[in-house]
């Protein structure tokens, strides 16, 4: 009689840990299927965002590019007015969506941007109020400085933080 009773109290012991241990397992994959997929929501947003930026950034480099480019299509002073304006409005365009989604950033990338926004601002400033002041003659060596910046300097900074894009999506 002991014997059975010692049985059966250890076999239900043994039965109540088992279901406690599965319940408490079944919580816990529960919490971390959870957790995952509010990881893989914020991954795929960032991602998104990144994706974005990038589009962005390069539209405007490619505008800058346009407005300090000595080749131009038209010499009219309203296209000229036109494509500064277009400039100023890429500029816009980068640099609001890049304020409403910087905390998605790591802080040193967010301060590469930061610092090539206020790069672009003052190239377009340089440009339009020494290089290529409308009505006035043009400054060539000014102009030329604001090209070589623009095709050297400029794109070596946006490679380096494309190239950290990248990084925080896992594309290398």
């Amino acid at each position: 009689m002991d014997w059975t009773t010692f049985t059966i109290s250890i076999l239900g012991s043994s039965v109540i840990a088992a279901l406690v241990t599965a319940v408490v397992n079944g919580l816990m994959n529960h919490r971390t299927q959870i957790q995952a997929i509010k990881e893989s929501g914020l991954y795929a947003k960032r991602a998104d965002i990144l994706d974005e930026m990038m589009k962005r950034m390069e539209r405007l480099d490619r505008i800058m590019g346009e407005l300090v480019s000595p080749f131009r299509y038209c010499q009219s002073k309203v296209s000229e007015t036109k494509r500064r304006n277009d400039t100023w409005k890429a500029f816009d365009y980068f640099f609001e969506y890049y304020k409403r989604n910087r905390h998605y950033l790591p802080e040193q990338l967010s301060n590469d941007i930061e610092r090539l926004c206020r790069e672009y601002k003052e190239m377009c400033i340089s440009f339009s109020y020494s290089a290529d002041s409308q009505g006035g003659k043009p400054n060539y060596l000014k102009w030329q400085e604001l090209i070589k910046k623009h095709s050297n300097d400029f794109s070596k900074k946006k490679e380096l933080i494309a190239g950290e894009f990248r990084k925080i999506i896992g594309v290398k």
